[in-house]
């Protein structure tokens, strides 16, 4: 992409794409859960405040609509 202007490494190219798309598929996942009110705003803010942090927080919790964690 260096005609473009663009010079960008691999590995730049690799974080940006964690750091992009790691937040999107923890929001859509959040978003096909049971969960409502208080627990989905806390993590959908959550998420978007400190996407790595939050992202990676919440595949390790994974909450249940039954434990509203």
């Amino acid at each position: 992409m260096e005609p473009l202007g663009i010079n960008i490494g691999l590995s730049e190219f690799l974080v940006v794409s964690i750091m992009i798309g790691l937040p999107v598929i923890s929001l859509i996942d959040l978003g096909r859960r049971k969960l409502t009110g208080t627990p989905l705003a806390i993590w959908a803010l959550l998420i978007c405040a400190v996407p790595v942090i939050g992202s990676v927080a919440y595949w390790i919790i994974r909450p249940t609509a039954e434990g509203n964690a």
